[in-house]
């Protein structure tokens, strides 16, 4: 399992959840109660939409390893900008720079995705879900086998195509469906974020603490992360109840967005 982040608004306010980002992947003491390693040290990544262009940077190397590119990436948080991160504990797929997210992905119908997701999925059934063959897909990932089944079914990025979709993913999750996807086309830029485990998985407490998604609402910033986060910088987060999701409307070139949530399933 993975920690991960999705802001949008004002880029000066994320610098702090960056950070909290960063030492949430270093020292996890949820993942510790779980009996694991207490670090995501398998690759980190984010993708970053800011002044009409998209900056989309992958590493092998842990985000706590990598100061140089954490550091350039807080020098773009500034004015009206989307960020997605991710920061990877590998469980299923090859410990390699192909499996490190977030994933890009370019339909047939017109428009791409980024994607980040965190938790355990059925890989074969998502794949079989997708239509290819396993064979074809011999060490990647279930999170992008999840990505290529969206890529391939998806037919818009509209609110009710995207919640049926991941709504379906649910009957493969194992542990969690938490995910980031920010889409582009013609009509603009729109982003789609779940928060969903199954209900047997979250009976734990630990499992509860580890897995539950956090929301920060604030003037001028919409952000999604990791429960981790909320024990390095305390911004006034709040639970995201389990199986919903918020569609974001984005307008960068008025530097404004819309959130809606959405119940899955």
């Amino acid at each position: 399992m993975c920690r991960v982040l999705f802001a949008v608004g004002r880029g000066e306010e994320m610098v702090p959840l960056v950070d909290a980002f960063v030492r949430a992947s270093e020292n996890d003491p949820y993942k510790a109660a779980r009996g694991k390693k207490p670090y995501h040290g398998d690759g980190w990544g984010y993708v970053l939409l800011r002044d009409g262009d998209i900056r989309h940077y992958r590493s092998i190397r842990a985000v706590f390893e990598d100061g140089d590119a954490v550091e350039a990436l807080k020098e773009r948080l500034k004015g009206f900008v989307v960020l997605m991160a991710h920061s990877r504990a590998a469980s299923q797929g090859d410990k390699s720079l192909l499996n490190v997210q977030p994933f890009a992905f370019s339909t047939r119908r017109g428009f791409s995705f980024w994607l980040y997701h965190n938790g355990d999925l059925d890989r074969k059934k998502i794949i079989e879900m997708a239509g290819f063959e396993e064979k074809d897909l011999e060490g990647i990932s279930d999170s992008y086998a999840l990505g290529s089944y969206l890529c391939r079914h998806l037919e818009s990025p509209e609110p009710e195509e995207v919640l049926k979709h991941y709504s379906a993913a649910m009957s493969a999750t194992r542990t969690s469906l938490n995910t980031g996807t920010l889409f582009l086309s013609l009509g603009g830029a729109s982003a789609f974020v779940t928060a969903y485990s199954k209900p047997l998985y979250l009976m734990d407490p630990k499992n509860w603490d580890y897995a539950r998604q956090l929301v920060l609402r604030k003037e001028g910033i919409f952000a999604v992360g990791s429960s981790t986060l909320e024990l390095y910088h305390d911004a006034g987060w709040e639970p995201v109840l389990n199986g919903r999701a918020f569609y974001v409307k984005i307008r960068p070139e008025k530097e404004l967005f819309d959130v809606r949530e959405l119940v899955m399933g």
